[in-house]
């Protein structure tokens, strides 16, 4: 069995990524430690798991395991949580090693860091696996939250050529081999991709953003303004900084339907604010860190421009 899955890996999944993937975002805009942000991590990480994986296949769990029984960060006081949910299973364990690069302070040479870990890997049904208490546990982990688990754990199904690994309460992340095995995944869940990837993500199924770029001084433009409007606002991004961000958009009318579909399926919310008889003010929001303002202004420059539109700027508000 786990002979089996590491050459697998290697061949398929080198480093447990691929290149083609899709991510998302399961937390926002929920103010950590709340119920409502667990509530929402926990209802779509499993929906999410299961359009992935059936109760009838048989999937394989590779578990990575750093060591210690205490987390010095987050206080994990459920240490053997896991292995308590696997204790039905046959478990297959090895020590194998991350490599790290790192600059030498006194030679200027590049060195390798072997970072040691366990590896424990499981397979079995999906049916006979407490999948939603493992899901449930690593989202409560970095909330202060019990029971929790630390490790990273991820769910494979290599006749799907599928990996699903969810890193925290944040996201997510779905890998795949085949577009086609993806792409119902990729439509059916855009709301929730995470806009920091989205573009990328387009890019991969050749749909959305998928052709539209900015050029140099559009983006230099679009950054400078985003740091003046952040200057103005006074507030610190480097404490809570939830936002509801509202971004204006002018568009014309024979483009509007279309674009406000788009728009809809991205998770943003968005109403027409005036209208005359050549173009449409689209008022579009989202909750989120306005420390990521400048991933949502270069969505909405590049709708603005894929609907021969012009993109007008946005404005603020405190969440909590």
């Amino acid at each position: 069995m786990k002979e089996t899955l590491l050459k697998y890996l290697e061949s398929n999944f080198p480093n447990l990524t691929s290149e083609l993937y899709v991510r998302f975002d399961l937390g926002s805009p929920h103010e950590n430690g709340t119920e409502a942000r667990i509530d929402q991590v926990t209802t779509r990480v499993t929906s999410l798991f299961e359009e992935v994986f059936k109760p009838d296949e048989f999937i394989y769990l590779y578990i990575k395991d750093y060591g210690g029984t205490e987390d010095s960060m987050f206080g994990n006081n459920t240490p053997t949580y896991l292995t308590d949910l696997l204790s039905n299973q046959r478990i297959e364990e090895d020590i194998l090693y991350d490599i790290d690069e790192d600059v030498d302070e006194l030679t200027g040479n590049t060195i390798e860091l072997k970072n040691e870990f366990n590896v424990k890997i499981v397979y079995a049904k999906l049916a006979s696996i407490h999948y939603r208490e493992i899901l449930k546990g690593i989202g409560n982990y970095e909330q202060g939250r019990d029971p929790s688990i630390g490790e990273s754990v991820y769910f494979m199904n290599t006749e799907k050529d599928l990996v699903f690994h969810m890193y925290d309460d944040r996201g997510c992340d779905v890998f795949g081999l085949n577009k086609d095995t993806l792409a119902p995944l990729y439509h059916k869940f855009r709301k929730w991709i995470l806009d920091y990837n989205r573009i990328e993500i387009d890019y991969a199924f050749e749909e959305g953003l998928y052709t539209y770029v900015e050029t140099t001084d559009e983006k230099e433009k679009r950054i400078k303004a985003d740091q003046l409007q952040v200057k103005k606002t006074n507030i610190d991004l480097f404490q809570d900084n939830t936002c509801h961000i509202t971004h204006t958009l002018v568009i014309p009318n024979d483009k509007t339907d279309e674009c406000i579909n788009e728009l809809s399926e991205t998770g943003f919310t968005l109403f027409v604010d005036t209208k005359n008889c050549a173009c449409s003010h689209l008022k579009v929001t989202k909750t989120d860190a306005l420390a990521v303002i400048d991933y949502q202004t270069e969505l909405m420059s590049l709708y603005s421009k894929k609907y021969e539109g012009a993109y007008l700027g946005w404005s603020v508000r405190k969440a909590f």
